[in-house]
C-alpha cells in the first residue's frame, strides 16, 4: 500500500514538509537535529510521518567515499517518528523515560531509492497499541514503512518501553546501588581509531577506543561522546541506543575492513537486528566485539555483542554491503 493509497482510501490530509515539529517532542535540544516535519493519524494504530533529510550534516552525512543515505540517520528519524508518535497519538505525556528494548532495520532501496535534495522522507507507521486505550502505555512496538520521493526504502521495528520519571530514577539508581552519573560529568576522551578508518571525515564522529582481534572477530572499547552534539544533544545518564547502535556500525565496517578486505569508504550498513538488555553505564568502560559470520547476495552479516563489567548490554547482528559505483565519490 502506497501512502496516496492510504490518503486516498482514509480521507487523511497530505503530510507537510515545510516545518520541524516541536522539539520537545522528540527529546531534542537543538533544532539542528530535527527533521521530522509532521505527523497525521490514518486509525486507531496507523499513522503516518515525514521527515526532511538534511543535505549536508557534521555526523548524518560525514562519510568518506559515497553519498549514500546514511542508515542512522534513517534510525533516527524512526525514533523521532517514535518519540512524537508516543506523545502526539498514544498519550504517553512528558513525565515519561523512554526505554529501548529493540530495534531492527532493513533497507533493500537503500541503493536504488531516489531522492530530491534535501529528500522527503515519508514512514507509514502500525502500532500494538490502539490510540484510544485508556491505560497508561508500557511498551509498543511500532513497525514502520519508509518511502523516498515515493519510492521504496526498506522498514524498521522497534519496541520501546515506558516508565514515569520517579520510577525511572528508582529503577536506575536500585540496579546500580547508586544514583546514575551524569553526562555533564564525564571526561571526553579520543576514539584512537583513525576517522578514516571508519569512512569518516571528522574524529569527533569516531567512537572506537584500542580494537584488537579477539578469536573471529574484534573487541574495541566504546568512548563517551559528549563532545558530539548529535550523540549527545543533551545530558543522559547512560550511553543512548544511537550511540551503542552506532559502536556496533563502526565496529562492524573495521571487522570488514581488517578481516575482510571491505574498505569501510566502500561500504555501508544496511541493516541490522539489536536488542538491549541492560542499561550502559557512564562510569565503567564498555565494550563492542564484532564476529564476521555469513555472507549472501552481496550482504556481510556481522554477530555482535556490547559489554559492561562482564554483562551483556545488547547483541544481535549489523549486515553490510559494497557501495555501488553509482553511489561513490571522491571524498
Amino acid at each position: 500500500m502506497t501512502v496516496s493509497t492510504v490518503r486516498f482510501a482514509s480521507g487523511v490530509r497530505a503530510l507537510e514538509f515545510v516545518r520541524s515539529v516541536d522539539r520537545r517532542l522528540l527529546h531534542r535540544r537543538a533544532l539542528s537535529e530535527v527533521f521530522l516535519t509532521d505527523s497525521v493519524a490514518v486509525d486507531r494504530q496507523r499513522f503516518l510521518a515525514g521527515a526532511q533529510l538534511p543535505s549536508s550534516h557534521a555526523y548524518f552525512t560525514d562519510h568518506l567515499g559515497h553519498t549514500v543515505i546514511d542508515p542512522v540517520l534513517l534510525l533516527e528519524c524512526a525514533r523521532q517518528i517514535e518519540t512524537h508518535g508516543a506523545h502526539t497519538h498514544l498519550g504517553v505525556d512528558s513525565d515519561t523515560k523512554f526505554v529501548l528494548q529493540s530495534w531492527s532495520m532493513r533497507l533493500p532501496g537503500l541503493f536504488t531509492a531516489h531522492s530530491g535534495d534535501p529528500a522527503e522522507l515519508t514512514a507509514e507507521v502500525t502500532t500494538d497499541r490502539p490510540a484510544d486505550t485508556t491505560t497508561p502505555a508500557r511498551s509498543v512496538t511500532y513497525g514502520m514503512r519508509f518511502l523516498l520521493a515515493g519510492e521504496e526504502l526498506g522498514e524498521a521495528c522497534m519496541t520501546v518501553g515506558y516508565l514515569s520519571s520517579s520510577t525511572y530514577s528508582f529503577v536506575r539508581s536500585k540496579r546500580r546501588g547508586s544514583p546514575p552519573v551524569s553526562s555533564d560529568d564525564v571526561a571526553t576522551l579520543p576514539a584512537t581509531v583513525a576517522s578514516a578508518d571508519l569512512g569518516r571525515a571528522n574524529p569527533v564522529n569516531a567512537l572506537l577506543v584500542d580494537p584488537v582481534r579477539d578469536g573471529e572477530g574484534i573487541l574495541a572499547g566504546i568512548r563517551i561522546p559528549t563532545d558530539n552534539p548529535s550523540m549527545f544533544d543533551h545530558a543522559q545518564d547512560h550511553l543512548p541506543g544511537m550511540v551503542l547502535t552506532e559502536a556496533a556500525r563502526q565496529a562492524a565496517l573495521l571487522a570488514g575492513a581488517r578481516l575482510l578486505d571491505r574498505p569501510a569508504r566502500a561500504t555501508t550498513l544496511v541493516g541490522f537486528d539489536l536488542g538491549f538488555s541492560k542499561f550502559a553505564e557512564l562510569d565503567t568502560p564498555a565494550t563492542v566485539g564484532v564476529v564476521p559470520g555469513a555472507e549472501k547476495d552481496g550482504i556481510q552479516t556481522f554477530h555482535v555483542i556490547l559489554r559492561q563489567n562482564g554483562d551483556e548490554l545488547a547483541s544481535g547482528t549489523v549486515q553490510t554491503a559494497a557501495v555501488p559505483a553509482s553511489h561513490q565519490s571522491a571524498r
